[in-house]
């Protein structure tokens, strides 16, 4: 009789996925990012990363975590955390970074990497001149041995398409 195993699935942003960062909550103290799949397709998160452009945090989501259509993930961070590792609701997902403040209180970008290091959306707040005119170029996400490093990317990448947010936090 064989052995079943599971095989942890590294992939790009898959043909179907619409990932993209809805919101940035930051009130000082509890802060919380919520990035939605509004495709059809269900999309393995192992490899994939947040990133704070301004603070260089980075978050990598579980290798577990597949983000189904119309599922929202919701990332906590800041003081008052609840928990370690995720928790699982009808339509929505919670995942806890950690317990200090990631979001900078004046402004920042949050970016969404695939496993490739391709960025996939950007959010940036309180608006789009607060990190300077480099902020429009797209980013790549390195992984070194030290950790990661968020680089320009190349000018042309064929077939991605990112699209920017610019809000507010509420």
């Amino acid at each position: 009789m064989s052995k079943k195993t599971a095989q942890i699935v590294r992939a790009g942003q898959l043909e179907g996925v619409k990932l993209f960062i809805k919101k940035i909550h930051n009130d000082v103290l509890q802060e919380s990012i919520s990035i939605h799949n509004q495709g059809t397709v269900a999309q393995p998160m192992s490899g994939w990363v947040l990133a704070s452009l301004r603070g260089q945090l980075f978050y990598p989501f579980p290798d577990n975590l597949i983000f189904l259509p119309g599922l929202t993930v919701v990332v906590h961070s800041g003081q008052q955390v609840q928990g370690q590792g995720w928790s699982d609701r009808i339509a929505q997902v919670d995942l806890f970074w950690t317990n200090e403040q990631v979001w900078n209180n004046r402004g920042d970008m949050a970016t969404l990497f695939d496993a490739d290091g391709f960025e996939i959306d950007r959010y940036i707040y309180p608006h789009e001149r607060v990190m300077g005119s480099s902020d429009k170029r797209h980013k790549m996400l390195v992984q070194r041995p030290d950790g990661y490093q968020i680089t320009d990317a190349p000018v042309h990448q064929p077939g991605r398409t990112i699209r920017h947010t610019k809000t507010s936090t509420n």
